[in-house]
Order: C-alpha cells, then sequence, then structure tokens
C-alpha cells in the first residue's frame, strides 16, 4: 500500500492527539488527587465507589440519629437524678415530721418547702431538649403539666419517641410522664404523694411513706432502664465510627491516587508529548519543493 503524505500527516496528528490526551489525563489526576475522573476510566470501580459513598452517607445519617439519641437520654438522665435528689430530700422532711415535736411555724416551714419541691419536680417534668418536651409522648411541642394540678388528669401522651441508628435498629429514646410521676390512678403518683405530705406536715398528722418509697423505687428502675439503652446506643455508635472509618479506607484506595507514581507518569506523559509535537512538525513541514530541492 502506498503512503501518502496526506496518510502521514493524518497519522502523526493522531497520534499527537492520543499522547497530548493521555497528558491531559494524568494532569487532571494530580490535580485533583483522584484516579477515577470519569465513569469510563474504571466502570467496576466506579460502581463500588458508589455503593462506598452510598454507604457512608447511610452510617453519617445513623451517626446523628446515634447523637440526637444520646442528648436526649443525657437530658433524661439528667432530670432523672436531679428528681431523685428532691425526692430524697421530702423524705428527709417526712422522717423528721414523723420523729419530732415541731412546732406550728415549723410544720408550716416543712410544708412550704415540700410544695416548692413539688413545683421544681413539675419543672423538671416539663423539662425540653432541642425545643422539644421529654416527658410528653410524641406530643413534644406541649408540656405534660402546664400547670400545677394538671396531674389530676392523664392529659399526658404515652407514644414512644424512636432513632434509627442502624440498619434495623430502633430505640426508644423517651420516658413517659407515667413511668416517672405516675397517673392518676396511681397511689405513688409523685404530685399526689407531695401534696399529702405537704398537708399532713402542716397539720402534724403522721405522714405514711409507703407511696414515697414506691414512687421513688419507680423512678430508679426507670433511671436504670434509661440507662441500659444509654450503654447500647453508645455500642452502636462506636461500631459505627469504626465502620465509617474502614469504608473511607476502602474508598481511598480504589478512588485516591499514588503521587508518587502519577507524577512520574506525569513527567513520562509530557515527554512523549513534546517529543511526538517535534516530530509531527518536521514531518508536516515536508513540502513537494522540500523533495524537488
Amino acid at each position: 500500500m502506498r503512503i501518502t503524505q496526506q496518510m502521514l500527516h493524518q497519522s502523526s496528528v493522531r497520534q499527537m492527539n492520543q499522547n497530548l490526551n493521555r497528558f491531559d489525563k494524568i494532569s487532571q489526576q494530580v490535580s485533583t488527587g483522584k484516579q477515577l475522573l470519569r465513569p469510563s476510566d474504571d466502570p467496576v470501580a466506579v460502581s463500588k465507589s458508589m455503593n462506598l459513598k452510598s454507604a457512608m452517607a447511610a452510617n453519617e445519617q445513623y451517626e446523628r440519629n446515634a447523637t440526637n439519641a444520646a442528648m436526649w437520654l443525657d437530658e433524661t438522665d439528667r432530670v432523672i437524678n436531679q428528681t431523685v435528689n428532691i425526692l430524697h430530700r421530702a423524705r428527709e422532711l417526712a422522717v423528721r415530721g414523723n420523729s419530732e415535736t415541731l412546732s406550728e411555724q415549723d410544720q408550716s416551714i416543712m410544708a412550704k418547702e415540700v410544695e416548692q419541691l413539688s413545683e421544681q419536680i413539675r419543672q423538671f417534668a416539663n423539662s425540653q431538649v432541642n425545643g422539644k418536651y421529654l416527658f410528653n409522648g410524641q406530643k413534644t411541642d406541649q408540656p405534660p403539666y402546664p400547670e400545677q394540678g394538671s396531674y389530676q388528669t392523664n392529659s399526658f401522651d404515652t407514644g414512644p419517641v424512636t432513632f434509627a441508628i442502624a440498619e434495623g435498629s430502633t430505640f426508644q429514646v423517651n420516658v413517659t410522664a407515667d413511668k416517672l410521676f405516675g397517673t392518676v390512678e396511681d397511689d405513688s403518683n409523685l404530685f399526689k404523694i407531695m401534696e399529702n405530705l405537704a398537708a399532713s406536715l402542716r397539720t402534724g398528722e403522721p405522714v405514711p411513706l409507703e407511696g414515697l418509697d414506691k414512687g421513688l423505687n419507680r423512678i430508679l428502675t426507670t433511671w436504670a432502664e434509661v440507662g441500659a439503652v444509654t450503654e447500647r446506643i453508645e455500642a452502636v455508635g462506636n461500631r459505627l465510627k469504626d465502620s465509617n472509618i474502614q469504608l473511607k479506607s476502602m474508598l481511598s484506595k480504589i478512588e485516591d491516587l499514588d503521587y508518587a507514581e502519577a507524577i512520574t507518569k506525569l513527567k513520562s506523559e509530557e515527554s512523549v508529548y513534546q517529543a511526538s509535537l517535534s516530530v509531527t512538525a518536521k514531518i508536516i513541514q515536508t513540502s513537494l519543493i522540500d523533495f524537488i530541492r
């Protein structure tokens, strides 16, 4: 087959463009730090990369959920701790009222303190986290005990507040008011107990401790359950962090560039391209006049 000058020119330009494309590709890889610039570079690797990124996005959402769940439980733990301290103080006053002969003034002072303690419990029962009420079930925009005496009706909600913190793992993080403070039907309803305690101290009558102890035990049991859920969520959260580290490492192996190798290749492709420019320039300059000469 006869090689014409036009064929030679076209072949030289085509080869020069191929060299330029390889040089441009490795230049982009070096500038971005990624070896996968488009799906056509490695369809299988790109597919794996997309799957890993989807898994990482899901894990990150689970981590945010775990953080919010932990915040909810931490605030619940704090409120329960303060409520328990108040009940211990109330029990001290009850024991003192049963064991000492008190003046009417002392009785009045102790009764007022119990009433103040009861109001503190109501305020704790209306505690919020991120603007949401902790103990009113799914009605997180409403306080469970908006007014003094609200305990006389079960106006609070008992629906669960849940967070999904892993695939197939959903945890209830809220404690409803009935689990902590008791329903209106309970003899150990904390507000009812505190009201009766104040009345007994004011009149000097014997103060029964059974209801107070029963209410305290109910809270302590619930407190232990909150601690157990907190530990489980922390464990899942730690596993999510470990999983994310592994996913990032796998993604890095697929996407990230080996700079030492890439720079060497870049220099090589640059030399090839410069050489092709030089050779092509000489070929294209050749004309009929050159042959006559």
